[in-house]
């Protein structure tokens, strides 16, 4: 049984916590730090001098940092729209108190030092120091919200691409961006804003002019391999609004394909809704991969789903193919296999995969010896031919 979210979520937080009474004088706070918390702070904000620098010292430099309204500006707009709401809560409560409060929504200002969260009593609080609530009300945050906002939709064009194409050249996306914009964004500067999303531990890498995402780039062997051919690719570029929806990592298009595969699973083989959708989800995943009908076949053992009769992994086998065949991939720029045939970019007879006839007149004739038409690869004899 899979452990309660919230539960976890409270273990985290406490994992991060000052276990103690709750404090909310910056002073008082940093002098009860270990002097390997403060040098993480410090490094966080790159204080120079700070590897040679005492506990005391480390705490000093670190007070006159965070209560500086020019070095606190940098860090409130590279905040996302999460991050953005609770900062501005924390400016105006004394302390949030939530115990499974989403870690991502405070993480961002808890490694620098705008916020610390204490655990206390069984309650979880998380503030911000009246000297930098003092210093943040100086630097105009109504206006560096406007900033951040602009900021989060270049961080949400590169999330998109990352998400949507796997590997694109700049170049290639700064023409996307400036499509949808009257002002225009160069090069450099997109590489810069995905040098910020990469540290802060975000899954892109931009190498040699090439952004990737962080997840499929691998090994640099493996990156300069999905590289290749990318002046030559095509890329699908939807409208503004659905591009974004990409900047999401969970979000996928739920293509009819899709839809029909989850229903027939639901309805043959498994009833269990979550186990299904999690199915539904590596299988899209897959797909977007380019990875093979067996893996994806796989994915129904890894779900512990299993075929009921060789008429149903027909099917499943069929319907694989389809949702393959519709599934917009990586190395297709984003394109599905049948949108690059139709438009006689791939060879249909080697880029297609063809569809089973999964009537139950033509399922083949197995023999008992013979590997099992579900893709378990056990013989028939000891699989569906029980």
């Amino acid at each position: 049984m899979l452990e309660d979210p919230r539960l976890q979520m409270e273990e985290r937080n406490i994992q991060h916590a000052i276990i103690g009474d709750v404090m909310n004088r910056l002073p008082e706070i940093l002098q009860s730090l270990t002097k390997s918390r403060l040098s993480s702070l410090a490094a966080a904000n790159q204080i120079s001098g700070r590897s040679k620098m005492k506990k005391e010292e480390l705490s000093d430099a670190l007070s006159a940092y965070l209560t500086d309204p020019e070095q606190l500006g940098p860090i409130v707009t590279a905040a996302n729209a999460d991050e953005w709401a609770l900062l501005e809560k924390v400016m105006n409560e004394p302390s949030i108190q939530d115990n499974a409060l989403p870690f991502g929504h405070y993480s961002h200002f808890l490694e620098r030092g705008l916020v610390f969260s204490f655990f206390n009593e069984g309650k979880l609080h998380v503030l911000m120091p009246e000297e930098i609530k003092a210093a943040a009300s100086r630097i105009g945050l109504s206006e560096l919200k406007k900033e951040q906002g602009s900021k989060q939709e270049i961080y949400d064009y590169i999330a998109a691409a990352a998400h949507l194409y796997g590997v694109i050249k700049l170049d290639k996306l700064v023409e996307v961006y400036n499509s949808h914009h009257d002002e225009s964004i160069t090069k450099e500067e997109l590489a810069a804003y995905a040098g910020e999303m990469a540290g802060r531990g975000q899954h892109i890498l931009v190498a040699d002019d090439v952004l990737y995402n962080g997840l499929a780039a691998g090994s640099a062997g493996e990156s300069a391999g999905l590289a290749e051919g990318l002046d030559e690719k095509l890329y699908y570029v939807p409208a503004k609004e659905e591009l974004l929806r990409y900047a999401d990592m969970g979000y996928f298009e739920m293509t009819p394909q899709l839809e029909e595969l989850q229903a027939f699973v639901l309805n043959n083989m498994c009833q269990d809704q979550e186990r299904v959708e999690n199915l539904i989800d590596d299988i899209q995943w897959g797909s977007v991969q380019k990875s093979s009908m067996q893996e994806l076949i796989n994915q129904f053992d890894r779900h512990k789903i299993r075929f009921k009769t060789p008429v149903h992994a027909q099917r499943v086998i069929s319907l694989l193919a389809e949702v393959y065949n519709n599934t917009r991939m990586w190395a297709n720029g984003g394109h599905t296999l049948v949108e690059l045939s139709a438009m006689n970019a791939i060879d249909p007879e080697k880029g297609l995969v063809r569809l089973v006839d999964d009537s139950a007149e033509a399922m083949p004739k197995v023999g008992r010896n013979e590997p099992c038409p579900c893709g378990s690869g056990l013989k028939y004899k000891k699989c569906h031919g029980k």
